[in-house]
């Protein structure tokens, strides 16, 4: 049992949970590789606060008290845009303005991220090494300069989800996240020629070895693999359901939507598919084989693609790609995935048709499509900001944000895999959650997890937090000043009044470490601090 903070879980438990439903997106979860746990200090701190009040639905910090509205869309902006405030970054958008810091962001190559590689373990040799790669991409998360960009690699993870749990290669792993930062904000059409040939999804999704023109032992052609020409269809382009530009669905005479693709668009898609493989043996690259690829002509969403032979086989997944591409229901699907991710998993249809219009009329510009959900005058309204909750990564690294707190990458490893929302391990293609299911991020048992990690980061493991230099630096003489630095520091924002007061009651009027970590506890497991 951890010698750890005696605190009031169940009462802090009660109030989150209050904010959605209990069911569990993560009970088929899997199960990944581990280190043991380093040891950890012990703390003495006690909290008897009382219970929390619920939350209001949505609230709009604005109207809970005086709190900056410049630090509070500062704060909306760094919490979307990246992993969370920390306080240069905070300094940099009050500086050059919110659409100031969103168009730098959107050119992460004029970004200088040196000071990066000093923190970052050195990139294994080891081609099973999935701890130190995990530990390299979170504090990518917490370090980087080039926020917007790490968080759109950790977008495209989750929507083209990819387990270390059935690809067995940490390297691939890796390789498939460079891909994600290569492509982050780049083009859709380059994004979905690369993630097909990219090793890790070959193998995922068994396009491995996928042979076009096999038989049985009797001489009966036997079709290929079709799970990844399915979720190529279904999950990663233009969705299972036609869409108008606006994010609605299209309605046909019985009533329901409209499917957009049938079994022989399924069929006919792994066909022009067929001949790739990984080379275990030479490279472990993803090579194409001539003789695997069925050359015949395919017939896919009601176009045509002219069979090829020999080597040039392999362009048909770009003729795929143009299919997809030029599909109505692309634009919509793709930018009302990002608008959930970046801004609202409820937009309005006419925040969906601005966002996707420009998604068409730029053959798929990522960077134009993002510029576009970031700027869109719904993005700042009362209804977005802070109106999500926060998947458990962003809560974690946005910990470490928030304090500049030193950090190896240990606790992130540990903390996300009790979560079970470890990166390169989600537990289906579906990710860690499906979309419009936010709310399903705050259950007992989650809840109760960043509870328990709360009382690891605020007793110091693997978290380095000078807490007598900020007390006496920021002038933290009173209960009062201490609480709000906290609330500032990991909300940007106001606390509600009610949990505010409990808090500094808490402090019994003392500004010590002991006092000041209770306190930092508490406002990390307040509702408030769950809202994205």
């Amino acid at each position: 049992m951890r010698n750890s903070i005696v605190h009031p879980r169940s009462l802090a438990i009660s109030a989150l949970v209050a904010l959605v439903a209990t069911q569990s997106v993560f009970a088929q979860s899997p199960t990944a590789p581990r280190e043991t746990r380093k040891s950890r200090p012990a703390t003495t701190t006690a909290v008897t606060p009382g219970s929390f009040p619920a939350p209001a639905p949505a609230p709009n910090a604005n109207k809970l008290n005086d709190y900056d509205p410049a630090r509070m869309m500062a704060g909306h902006v760094l919490r979307r845009v990246g992993f969370g405030p920390s306080p240069k970054d905070m300094e940099t958008v009050l500086r050059v303005g919110v659409n100031g810091y969103i168009e730098q962001q959107l050119n992460p190559s004029q970004i200088d991220d040196s000071a990066l590689d000093a923190i970052l373990p050195a990139e294994p040799k080891n081609q099973f090494n999935t701890y130190t790669r995990w530990r390299r991409w979170y504090l990518r998360m917490v370090a980087s300069k080039r926020q917007l960009q790490e968080k759109m690699t950790l977008i495209w993870h989750e929507h083209f989800a990819t387990s270390i749990n059935k690809v067995g290669y940490a390297e691939f792993m890796s390789d498939q996240e460079e891909l994600f930062r290569r492509n982050s904000l780049g083009s859709f059409r380059q994004m979905l020629i690369d993630i097909t040939k990219d090793r890790a999804m070959v193998i995922w999704l068994d396009n491995n070895y996928n042979d076009g023109n096999a038989t049985d032992d009797e001489g009966n052609p036997v079709p290929p693999n079709e799970n990844y020409a399915r979720e190529l269809l279904q999950l990663f382009s233009m969705g299972p359901e036609k869409m108008n530009p606006n994010g609605t669905f299209v309605i046909g005479g019985d009533g329901r939507p409209v499917v957009n693709y049938t079994e022989t668009d399924v069929r006919e898609t792994a066909r022009a598919l067929t001949g790739f493989y990984v080379d275990y043996k030479k490279n472990k690259k993803t090579e194409f084989e001539p003789y695997a690829h069925d050359s015949r002509n395919k017939t896919i969403l009601g176009r045509t693609v002219v069979g090829r032979s020999g080597a040039d086989g392999a362009r048909e997944v770009e003729d795929v790609v143009d299919i997809l591409m030029d599909h109505p229901s692309t634009a919509p699907f793709i930018s009302k995935m990002l608008i959930g991710k970046l801004a609202t998993e409820t937009p309005t249809p006419a925040y969906v048709q601005r966002v996707s219009t420009v998604f068409a009329n730029t053959d798929g510009d990522l960077k134009a499509t993002v510029r576009a959900i970031l700027t869109d005058p719904e993005f700042t309204s009362d209804e977005v900001v802070r109106s999500q909750f926060k998947t458990p990564i962003e809560h974690f690294v946005g910990l470490f944000r928030a304090f500049e707190a030193k950090t190896k990458g240990y606790s992130l490893v540990d903390w996300t895999y009790e979560t079970r929302h470890l990166i390169y391990a989600p537990p289906s293609v579906f990710s860690f959650y499906r979309p419009g299911s936010k709310g399903t991020l705050v259950n007992t048992a989650l809840v109760t997890i960043r509870d328990s990690e709360a009382d690891d980061f605020v007793s110091g493991y693997d978290a380095s937090i000078n807490v007598p230099k900020i007390i006496r630096k920021k002038r933290l003489t009173t209960p009062e000043l201490a609480v709000d630095y906290l609330s500032d520091a990991l909300l940007a924002g106001p606390l509600q009044e009610e949990v505010r007061s409990r808090i500094i009651d808490y402090m019994d009027g003392r500004v010590d470490e002991e006092k000041f970590r209770g306190a930092m506890w508490l406002v990390i497991v307040s509702p408030d601090f769950q809202r994205n």
